[in-house]
Parts: structure tokens; sequence; C-alpha cells
């Protein structure tokens, strides 16, 4: 079959058919193979029909040496190495990790005086930031049962939220810093 043909002369019938013929099979290989979560599993399948589409149009694809499913799968394949790059680069800039790794070296330089602020600075802090931020460092539970815990909707949510409870409370604990 030529599939090329074909999305150059109906390209709604024949992305649609496409689209629903390989759709259940690329997301459960999407989450099965590569750790992709269900919503970004759809989306990098959807951009996958749209770069078949585009590279058809635009003469960047006029042979085709394999099926269009392995064309459309490297397509996709292509997009989950590059959505994983980025969520490395954003998670290398994770606080919390930071946070552990210099904890440990200040930890006995810490003064009653500042534990008691960090206590205040927590207290005014409150929910849901002080029990996630208590989940963390006190009980030391990984982010994966945080987030199921908590009932956020995933792992990324949780981590997201655990940044900026940091910033919250670095920024009070500042400011009681100042005032006292």
């Amino acid at each position: 079959m030529d599939w090329i043909a074909r999305i150059k002369s109906d390209p709604d019938k024949t992305l649609t058919t496409i689209y629903n013929d390989f759709r259940p099979e690329a997301i459960k290989w999407m989450i099965r193979d590569f750790a992709v979560n269900s919503d970004d599993a759809e989306e990098i399948f959807q951009t996958g029909i749209v770069l078949l589409y585009d590279n058809v149009i635009t003469g960047k694809l006029t042979l085709l040496s394999a099926g269009i499913k392995t064309y459309l799968f490297a397509i996709i394949k292509n997009k989950i190495m590059q959505h994983h790059r980025v969520k490395s680069k954003l998670a290398s800039y994770d606080a919390v990790e930071l946070l552990k790794d210099t904890a440990d070296e200040v930890y006995n330089e810490v003064s009653k005086e500042d534990l008691e602020k960090v206590s205040s600075a927590l207290i005014q802090l409150g929910d849901p930031c002080k029990s996630l931020l208590e989940l963390t460092f006190y009980q030391q539970m990984e982010t994966d049962e945080i987030t199921q815990l908590m009932g956020y909707k995933n792992n990324d949510t949780t981590k997201n939220l655990k940044y900026k409870c940091l910033k919250r409370l670095q920024k009070i604990f500042f400011e009681l810093t100042n005032i006292i």
C-alpha cells in the first residue's frame, strides 16, 4: 500500500486510519517500554502523527523503506527520547535532591535557634506543604509513595509541589531570621 500517496490524496481519512490502527499499540508500547505516563504518551503519539504528515507534505518523506508503522514508531521513539532528555534536565534542578545533598554536610552546624525557626516556619507554611515536607524529610518517604498517599496526579506533580513548598519554606525562614 502506498501510504505516502494516500496521505497526499486524502490526508484526513488516511491519517484517521493510521491514528486508529496504531494508537492503542503505540500507547501501550510507550508506557511499557519507556515508562511514559499515559497523558504524555497520548501527546507524543499525536505529535508523531503530525510529524508524519508534515514529512510527507514537505517532501522529507518520499519513499518508505519499511512499513508506515515502523516509520511512525521511529518518530515516536525519537520524541520519547527528547521528552526524557527534557525531563532529566528539569529533574537535575530538583530542589529536594539539592537539599538532601547539603543537609548532611551542614547537619552538625545547625543551631537550636535555627531548628526552632524551621519548626516555626513549617507551622506557618501550613498544609499540604507542611505534610509533604514532613513525609519527605522526617519520614524519608519516596516520591512515588508520597504521590500515592497524598493523591497527586503523578510523581512530577509531587516533585514540582515539593520544590514550590521548599521555596515558600525558605522565604518564611529567612523572614523569621531577619525579624528575630
